[in-house]
């Protein structure tokens, strides 16, 4: 799926010797990230490069029309056989899971693109996020990324006085208190809080519904 960044192969669909990706001779790379299909790797300045398989948009560069084949040959679309640039700067971790990307930049927000059927590439509820898409369910400032299969995982250091009551509201957030930990998110600007809050509550409401139905 050009998942090695090389024009063509020296051995049908392998590679059988280590050598260098031609496309990144002049550019001096800081950090590399592996998915299923899909490679990543962010420059000494903060860009970003994506090069194999986007079937499933882990490359971040917008929807295909084309249906996915196993065959380049008939879809090359849907797969970039050399890196491409996906963002120019500002780009300070990567990771690559099997079909989605994620990437935290150096102003500490966490943007992600891909599958997204479980939620684990954005915010969004849509089965694939096509471009960098806002990710901020967590709280903290951002240590390290890691990208699965059908999930994200963030590792964050809580630095102030401000970040360790988020945590500590955050683990004691239930229906009953929802509303008033809601209340004092918002007037503080703690919007990771707020949005576990109004999920806590909707997810509350829908039960209810569903109740009530049956």
């Amino acid at each position: 799926m050009g998942q090695l960044g090389h024009v063509s192969l020296q051995g049908g669909d392998k590679e059988l010797l280590p050598r260098r990706v031609v496309a990144l001779n002049d550019i001096e790379i800081r950090d590399v990230a592996c998915g299923g299909v899909h490679t990543c790797a962010v420059s000494v300045k903060g860009a970003l490069y994506a090069w194999g398989g986007g079937q499933a948009a882990q490359l971040g560069l917008g929807p295909q029309k084309s249906l996915f084949s196993c065959n380049p040959n008939e879809c090359y679309s849907l797969f970039r056989n050399i890196p491409v640039l996906v963002l120019p700067e500002g780009v300070q971790l990567v990771s690559c899971g099997h079909s989605h990307t994620l990437i935290c930049t150096r102003d500490g927000k966490i943007r992600g693109w891909g599958y997204n059927s479980y939620g684990q590439a954005a915010n969004g509820k849509s089965i694939y996020a096509w471009y960098p898409s806002p990710v901020d369910w967590c709280v903290g400032e951002v240590r390290k990324l890691a990208a699965g299969g059908g999930h994200s995982a963030v590792l964050t250091d809580a630095c102030s006085l401000k970040e360790l009551c988020e945590f500590s509201l955050a683990d004691s957030v239930t229906p009953s208190n929802a509303s008033l930990i809601s209340d004092i998110a918002y007037r503080t600007g703690s919007d990771a809080l707020a949005r576990l809050c109004e999920k806590l509550s909707t997810d509350m409401l829908n039960a209810g519904n569903c109740n009530c139905q049956d």
